[in-house]
């Protein structure tokens, strides 16, 4: 009986990650570029991150990709990155990035989950 209930617990401490909470479905992303810093080489942009879901997510799973639009819609420049640390259960994130590129080709800022 006692190596029943080792055993039973060892495999719902396995199981938990299986039902974690998964980053790319829980967060909604959105983006802007952060004018309080100029440079010619690129564009600094600020990631924002609400987690909908009932359970923390780990950061560093919350993957996204951020693109720099130019006219006509066409992608000009990308840029990965993650948020550190634990985005807790409906709470909100956010870090920011910089995106080489000519910073006077960029209409919109695009981001998305990885």
């Amino acid at each position: 009986m006692r190596v029943f209930r080792t055993s039973a617990a060892v495999l719902l401490l396995a199981a938990g990650p299986l039902f974690a909470a998964d980053a790319k479905s829980c967060l909604d992303l959105s983006a802007r570029i952060d004018n309080d810093i100029s440079s010619p080489s690129g564009v600094r942009v600020t990631i924002y991150g609400r987690n909908r879901c009932s359970e923390d997510l780990d950061g560093n799973e919350a993957r996204f990709k951020v693109m720099a639009i130019g006219s006509g819609g066409s992608v000009i420049a990308t840029q990965n990155g993650r948020f550190g640390g634990t985005v807790a259960s409906h709470g909100q994130v956010e870090t920011k990035v910089f995106v080489s590129c000519d910073p006077e080709r960029v209409k919109s800022i695009r981001v998305e989950a990885r």
